[in-house]
């Protein structure tokens, strides 16, 4: 029996070791490249090309940084947090609309309608597939090449799973509560943007993560939609230092590594309800 609780033992310290080293070379794949790249925006263009690479022996400049910045980088960086505060902002409204309907109320066509939301999930991660209608479609409208263009995409694009999300926080919050604050004379508008939206709030900070992270990676809807300058996000700047004779890899790593600071804040705050907004109503059916 001892031996037998011995390789029982020892089973389970070699499975630990190998989840440690498996997750361990997961960190490192997906580090190493970003701090490869912050590494590179700091040096000088010759000791970027210097062989053998260095690692250490190198002296910092932060001359990439500011001819970016000299050349109109921060307008787009405005840009791309405008574009996605502005989707976040109409993503959850509507989103948390919708999710307390299909919750709350019951309609003809319920089921299939939510269904429908849940299967276009995939094809608004896949926005690509989406660019020729709705080129073809914001054309018509005149809606191309303006502010208000890339926030109305964004929002589209991602309703489907801020709706999903919210949804299943909603489900978390008794239908007794909306009854008693109707019958404590509550509007229905402050129930749900009063009560609901507080009450859900893992939920919808879930959603909001999801429609930043939409918004914000984005590239081949923005290329096409946005002409102007004065317009372009954060993604297509980073594009401009891919050039015809070579990349400029110095700005190409600089723009890169500025670009990722607001990812990184984000899930500093939002990160620690993401889990418990996905897993928000999930034991119901």
């Amino acid at each position: 029996m001892r031996s037998k609780g011995l390789n029982v033992a020892f089973l389970g310290s070699l499975k630990s070791v190998a989840l440690f080293l498996i997750f361990g070379f997961v960190i490192v794949i997906n580090i190493v490249p970003i701090l490869w790249g912050v590494k590179t925006s700091i040096m000088s263009p010759s000791d970027i090309f210097a062989f053998p690479p260095k690692i250490f022996n190198f002296e910092a400049s932060f001359e990439h940084y500011i001819r970016i910045f000299e050349g109109g980088y921060l307008s787009t960086f405005v840009n791309s947090i405008l574009y996605c505060v502005a989707s976040i902002a109409f993503g959850l409204i509507l989103g948390l609309l919708a999710a307390y309907g299909f919750d709350r109320f019951s309609f003809r066509f319920k089921k299939p309608m939510f269904y429908l939301i849940v299967f276009c999930i995939p094809l608004s991660i896949g926005s690509s597939a989406l660019i020729i209608p709705n080129y073809l479609y914001m054309s018509q409208l005149g809606f191309l090449n303006e502010w208000y263009t890339l926030p109305i995409l964004y929002t589209a694009y991602n309703l489907p799973m801020a709706i999903w999300i919210i949804k299943s926080g909603v489900e978390t919050i008794p239908v007794e509560v909306d009854e008693a604050a109707t019958i404590d004379g509550a509007s229905r508008f402050y129930i749900v943007f009063g009560m609901v939206s507080v009450l859900c709030r893992p939920a919808l900070a879930a959603a909001a993560l999801f429609i930043f992270l939409g918004a914000w990676n984005e590239f081949i809807l923005s290329s096409i939609m946005i002409n102007s300058p004065n317009l372009r996000p954060v993604q297509l700047a980073i594009y401009q230092y891919l050039g015809f004779f070579g990349q400029e890899w110095g700005p190409l790593t600089a723009a890169a590594a500025t670009a990722i600071i607001p990812s990184i804040i984000v899930f500093t705050f939002l990160g620690k309800m993401l889990i418990s907004g996905l897993t928000a109503g999930s034991v119901k059916s």
